[in-house]
C-alpha cells in the first residue's frame, strides 16, 4: 500500500510539474501572453463593418488607450491584419514596429457593454460568464488568429479592471488617412531586394509588408553586396516609394526615381545599414 501511495504522489507531482513547464513555456510561445509577460503593451482591434474600436492596454499600470472610430464597410479585399494596422496609424501609432491583433465583430464595437460588463460582473457573475462564453467561442467562429491560450490571458487581465481604467478618444472620420487609404486605395506593387548578405531578410520584409497591405510580386537576393538601402520609385509618381519607406521605418531616406521599367510602383534594396528591428525579427 505504501508502495502504490508513493507512486501516486509521483505521478501527482510529475503531472503538476509538467502542467508547470508548459505554462511557462506558453508564455514565451504566443504573442499575447509573451507582450504581457515582458510588461508591453497589447494592442488589440476590434474590427465592426461599421465601426471599429483600437484598444491600447497597459499592463504595467493596468489601463486601457481606447479609440473608436465610425466607418464605411470595408472592402472585401481588405485583409483584418491590415485594417487593424491602419486603425493603429489613425490612432497615431508607428506601424513599422507595431504588432497589432485583431477581433472581427459583425456589428460595431460597443463600449457602453464593455463598461457596464467590467463594472457590473461582480455584482451580476452571469455578466463575467456571459463574456467568457463569448470570448471563448472567438477562435472557433474565425472571428481572430489569436490563440486559446493569448484569449484567455487577454480575458483574465480585462476582468481585473473596471471601466474607470479607460481613456476614450473617438477618431475624427475627417482625418482618416490610414484608414481611407487601406479600405480605397490599392495595394502597392513592390519589390524587395536582400544586399545585406544577412539570411531571409528579403523574406521577413516581404511578409511584413503584405501585412501593411503591399502587394510584394518579388522578393529575393540582390545580384551584389550594397553597404547602403535604396529606395527605388519606377512609373507612376513617388506614392508608392513613399509608403514603403514609411513602412520599413526608412524616413531619412531619398527615393531614387529609376529609369529602369518595372511592373512594380516601387522597390526596396536592404543594404547592410538596414535596422532589421522594424521587422519585427
Amino acid at each position: 500500500m505504501e508502495q502504490s501511495s508513493g507512486k501516486k504522489e509521483r505521478l501527482m507531482l510529475a503531472a503538476g510539474l509538467g502542467a508547470a513547464l508548459a505554462l511557462a513555456a506558453a508564455q514565451y510561445l504566443f504573442p499575447v501572453s509573451r507582450a504581457l509577460g515582458s510588461g508591453r503593451d497589447v494592442n488589440l482591434a476590434v474590427l465592426g463593418e461599421r465601426g471599429s474600436a483600437l484598444l491600447v492596454y497597459h499592463p504595467v499600470c493596468g489601463t486601457v488607450d481606447a479609440f473608436t472610430i465610425s466607418h464605411p464597410r470595408p472592402r472585401p479585399d481588405i485583409s483584418a491584419p491590415q485594417r487593424a494596422l491602419a486603425l493603429f496609424a489613425l490612432a497615431g501609432g508607428t506601424t513599422a514596429q507595431a504588432e497589432v491583433f485583431s477581433v472581427t465583430v459583425s456589428s460595431s464595437p460597443d463600449l457602453e457593454v464593455l463598461r457596464g460588463a467590467l463594472n457590473g460582473w461582480r455584482a451580476e457573475p452571469r455578466l463575467f460568464f456571459s463574456a467568457a462564453a463569448w470570448v471563448g467561442g472567438l477562435r472557433a467562429s474565425g472571428a481572430t488568429g489569436l490563440s486559446s491560450f493569448d484569449l484567455f490571458r487577454i480575458f483574465s487581465d480585462f476582468s481585473g479592471l473596471d471601466f474607470s481604467s479607460f481613456s476614450t478618444t473617438e477618431l475624427s472620420r475627417l482625418g482618416r488617412g490610414a484608414e481611407a487609404a487601406a479600405e480605397t486605395g490599392p495595394a502597392p506593387r513592390v519589390e524587395v531586394f536582400n544586399a545585406s548578405g544577412r539570411k531571409d531578410l528579403a523574406a521577413s520584409a516581404a511578409k511584413r509588408l503584405r501585412a501593411l497591405g503591399f502587394d510584394v510580386i518579388t522578393a529575393s537576393s540582390y545580384h551584389k553586396i550594397e553597404k547602403n538601402t535604396r529606395i527605388l520609385g519606377f512609373s507612376g509618381g513617388n506614392a508608392a516609394a513613399l509608403r514603403l519607406r514609411a513602412a520599413l521605418g526608412l524616413d531619412s531616406l531619398e527615393v531614387r526615381r529609376s529609369s529602369q521599367r518595372s511592373v512594380a510602383a516601387a522597390a526596396v534594396i536592404l543594404g547592410e545599414d538596414f535596422n532589421e528591428e522594424v521587422l519585427g525579427r
